[in-house]
């Protein structure tokens, strides 16, 4: 009887696993109006109106097919005849939900949606034009092989080849000075050179260029005094020239304000998405829907009327099989299985192995210098964030936020242009989490700071001060304001914080 019992119970328990490891029976709906707007927070001027693109609009969209892809090499490392190659194989659809059973299917298909890119140009060549001489210098790391993560050859049809690019891989890859490629972590794969230069020779004209740079970048409530474009295509080419590794300019921040690029290792504990808590994370269907906007639906969106991807005068949408992104690119959506895929495997992310190894003695006093400067206020263990947002200078929540919204109502003072003034602005910034901050090297909201040393110094509030991070074009020196906290530490304190940041 007792061998019955025992032979049950592993059976049932077999059978509970199972119905663990396979995925919901109901994947949530990406465009659920009503959640989007509750997941949205509003603007920070309360006269502002935001309209999202009706649901029938899209789903009427075309929706991306993933194909098999394939690393693009730096002519340094690519073998001869590769690319040639490559055209003799025949294109593979590789995301079919059909087949995807259990989790660790889902997973692995979510990591096949990550590395899609979403924008393609014909290449007719026989080796890349790429050399890793050509790329900005510091600002973009290669594999050990020399693979080079922001481009994939794309297979859609045998014999023509394309290189994608723009995929959530490209922003979201960091490579370690070891070589160690780390999906999700803050990105140093970006290069501008090819940007630049494709503006620089005329290739892509000044006046395109300028125009997408409006459509990515203005807000109908911005102040006239912050410029949503380059007045002449040199201060265009500076200003990309000036974006460091691991900050981008993305669709909805402040021409001249690019932002950080965030890790989302451990993204699925976090609250609030954006640097400006634009988007409420309760559920997976809340990080399909944050994909989907980021990935091009919120260039549909009006604000006070003005949709970005619309012609004209900017207030009508267009057919839905004849919108292009500023980037270039057709305007596709990801179906809902594919979003579903993508949120499993960013919640599947794990941090690198951490090589840093300081004296226990050295951490333990760090954590402790930690605890009484009162850094536990704001990053508290053990997610090393409170979830919360706290209101720039500038603005004043209303009453009824603090019902709706998690608020630690005291302002960093660090810069508030990109919570106000642009179309991601709430009025706050979220308080990140510090889990992995030795993997960054960019912080702050628009990257001024490329080391824990310099967010800890001083001398960075001072107006002469020279940040190793981004610098706006045309401008020698700026004072790197807000976040005081721990700046008047005694060198020893400083250190010991430091190493103890160093094993979150």
């Amino acid at each position: 009887m007792l061998k019955r019992i025992t032979v049950s119970v592993a059976l049932v328990a077999t059978a509970f696993l199972l119905v663990l490891s396979r995925f919901p029976e109901t994947i949530p709906v990406t465009w659920d109006m009503a959640a989007i707007k509750h997941f949205h927070l509003p603007p920070p001027d309360s006269t502002a109106s935001v309209k999202y693109a009706p649901r029938e609009y899209y789903e009427s969209l075309p929706e991306h097919v993933i194909y098999k892809t394939y690393p693009v090499y730096v002519q340094e490392f690519e073998k001869p005849g590769y690319v040639d190659s490559l055209r003799t194989l025949e294109p593979e659809i590789m995301f079919d939900p059909a087949k995807l059973k259990t989790t660790d299917d889902w997973i692995k298909a979510g990591e096949l949606v990550f590395q899609w890119p979403v924008a393609y140009t014909p290449f007719n060549g026989h080796n890349t034009t790429l050399k890793a001489g050509n790329l900005t210098p510091g600002k973009t790391s290669l594999t050990l092989d020399g693979r080079y993560e922001f481009n994939r050859y794309v297979i859609t049809e045998k014999g023509k080849l394309l290189i994608g690019s723009l995929s959530c891989a490209s922003c979201h890859t960091r490579i370690l000075k070891s070589g160690e490629i780390v999906p999700g972590g803050q990105g140093n794969v970006v290069s501008s050179a090819g940007l630049v230069e494709a503006i620089r020779s005329e290739r892509i004209p000044f006046p395109v260029m300028q125009q997408a740079t409006r459509q990515l970048s203005w807000a109908p409530w911005a102040p006239a005094i912050f410029k949503a474009m380059a007045d002449t295509k040199e201060e265009l080419i500076r200003y990309f020239q000036a974006i460091p590794t691991g900050v981008v300019d993305r669709q909805g921040c402040g021409y001249l304000y690019p932002l950080t690029v965030p890790s989302l290792i451990g993204i699925k504990d976090i609250k609030y998405l954006d640097h400006t808590g634009l988007m409420r994370h309760d559920n997976p269907g809340d990080m399909m829907r944050y994909a989907a906007f980021n990935q091009g639906m919120d260039m549909l969106t009006a604000y006070n009327g003005y949709i970005p991807a619309a012609k004209g005068d900017h207030t009508t949408l267009p057919a839905p099989t004849e919108w292009n992104h500023p980037f270039g690119y057709v305007g596709k959506r990801y179906s809902d299985a594919q979003l579903y895929a993508l949120t499993q495997y960013l919640y599947s992310l794990q941090p690198p192995k951490n090589p840093n190894a300081s004296p226990a003695a050295l951490t333990n006093r760090g954590k402790i210098v930690f605890a009484k400067a009162g850094c536990v206020t704001c990053h508290t263990p053990p997610l090393y964030t409170n979830n919360k947002l706290t209101p720039v200078n500038g603005f004043t929540p209303p009453p009824d936020h603090f019902r709706k919204y998690d608020i630690f109502n005291v302002s960093v003072e660090t810069d508030s242009v990109a919570a106000l003034y642009a179309r991601r602005g709430t009025g706050y910034y979220k308080i990140p989490s510090l889990r992995g901050v030795w993997f960054r090297g960019a912080f702050f909201h628009h990257g001024q700071l490329t080391t824990l040393e310099e967010v800890l110094d001083p001398k960075r509030l001072r107006a002469g001060y020279v940040p190793s991070g981004y610098l706006p074009p045309d401008v020698k020196t700026m004072a790197v304001k807000g976040h005081p906290f721990g700046l008047d530490l005694s060198d020893a304190d400083k250190k010991a914080l430091i190493a103890f940041l160093k094993t979150l």
